[in-house]
């Protein structure tokens, strides 16, 4: 008994020692649901060499997978340390797959990897999250406890600039702690926010496209580029290294995940949808995927919202006549910290001001769905998700229905939430629970 605690003690303290972010998983450049799916897994270490290996258990044996990669990122104040990426291959759809991770020669992490799901799943999706409160914690406890098989958030990834040292401390120790294991057993998805893109004095801000591992099918911008995030030569040129391909290309992208097709789009204020290359490549994105069952589009900047905070933030609306033209379900949102969710809309624009002003225009509204006896929605419901953790706005207009909009059916904006969608090829039940995991609002959506 007291050897095979020294060997516990002993793998315990190797592991320790192993890794300055213990392994976590993403969904890597894999956009399409495949006959035998894969994940990329990421670690971080320090800057010296080590012999690094992942193995995938198959069957009675584990098989090696290929050696990792690594870039490596200098960016004070954290010391230089590599980036490390290993890609899970061969794996079955919805399975969930031991995994292993050796230090020269020695296991040093082990856990279980849920490979993506062909069909039925429950996708967790909130926004404005990371900013070390004891709400994101409690928040990041629930979802755990609700059992997803990915996460999605809905920008403001990391409070207050996106950096890498804001991500040592506020968000790989909350979703990859022991009491809420997310980030090594699900691929965690997400979008930059306002909070995420490049702050020109801080050399390890925008860490976003250094630490994730996305799909890079997006529109096909490169650095300083219209439309594309920005950077300060000289100061962000670490981050961007340690980026590659991924700077500036993965701010939008799109995903199917079961029968949903995910289509993400960067709404920061420097990108223009309206523009002839971001509009051709949304276009395309939502034409080549009518034959998904849903079709979900997440941002960070809602089009549409009842809080007095960002009223004016509408700079996205003109996109509405695109995405209801081709069929799009849910889209989902974050930037205001509270929930809301509104009747399924048409919108048709009329008059386009600068950013920052009111978009207006004309509305037409399904006043027959109810989400429980009406279920088929002629529209698109709008969702904010934005009580991720960060502090809640205008808590006072919970119970205020005469300061909503017309068309906003829920507004929960006096507790931290988090959006469950359980998805089914002919059947979307979407509901919102707090952090104790109490529901507080939800619908079910049929084709």
């Amino acid at each position: 008994m007291r050897t095979l605690l020294l060997v516990l003690l002993t793998v315990f303290l190797q592991a320790q020692d192993a890794f300055l972010v213990k392994p976590y998983l993403q969904l890597g450049d894999a956009p399409k649901v495949a006959v035998r799916e894969r994940l990329d897994l990421m670690w971080h270490a320090e800057d010296r060499d080590a012999v690094w290996s992942v193995e995938v258990k198959q069957g009675r044996g584990w098989t090696a997978q290929a050696a990792p990669s690594f870039r490596r990122l200098d960016a004070p104040p954290l010391p230089g340390h590599r980036i490390y990426r290993a890609i899970l291959r061969n794996l079955t759809p919805g399975a969930c797959v031991p995994y292993r991770v050796k230090r020269d020669g020695a296991v040093v992490f082990e856990a279980e990897a849920q490979a993506r799901k062909a069909g039925t799943h429950r996708m967790i999706v909130f926004g404005d999250a990371a900013d070390g409160s004891k709400e994101q914690a409690s928040v990041a406890k629930a979802v755990a406890a609700q059992k997803p098989d990915a996460v999605f958030i809905t920008g403001d990834l990391v409070y207050g600039r996106g950096r890498a040292a804001e991500y040592r401390q506020y968000f790989f120790p909350i979703y990859n702690a022991e009491e809420a294991p997310l980030l090594r057993r699900v691929p965690f998805l997400g979008v930059p926010g306002n909070h995420d893109i490049p702050f020109a004095k801080w050399t390890d801000a925008s860490a976003y496209f250094a630490y994730w591992s996305l799909p890079l099918n997006g529109p096909a911008l490169k650095a300083g580029a219209l439309n594309a995030a920005p950077v300060t030569g000289g100061i962000h040129d670490a981050m961007v290294a340690a980026a590659g391909p991924a700077f500036p290309r993965m701010a939008s992208y799109s995903f199917n995940y079961g029968k949903v097709h995910w289509t993400v789009l960067d709404s920061n204020v420097y990108t223009d949808w309206e523009s002839p290359v971001l509009k051709a490549w949304l276009e395309a994105d939502l034409k080549a995927a009518q034959g998904a069952a849903w079709r979900i589009v997440a941002l960070h900047h809602p089009l549409f919202q009842s809080s007095r905070s960002h009223l004016d933030d509408q700079w996205m609306r003109p996109i509405s006549p695109l995405l209801e033209q081709y069929g799009v379900d849910l889209v989902l949102a974050g930037h205001v910290h509270n929930y809301q969710r509104t009747a399924p809309l048409r919108f048709k624009p009329a008059k386009v001001g600068p950013r920052g002003k009111p978009v207006e225009g004309t509305f037409s509204v399904d006043e027959t769905f109810d989400g429980r006896t009406a279920t088929r929605a002629k529209g698109i419901i709008y969702i904010v998700t934005g009580a991720g953790g960060a502090e809640l706005y205008d808590p006072w207009q919970t119970d205020a229905k005469a300061s909503w909009q017309p068309w906003t059916r829920a507004f929960v904006s006096d507790k931290h939430s988090f959006t469950v969608l359980d998805v089914e090829a002919k059947k979307l039940k979407l509901r919102q629970l707090d952090a104790e995991g109490r529901e507080l609002d939800a619908i079910t959506m049929t084709k």
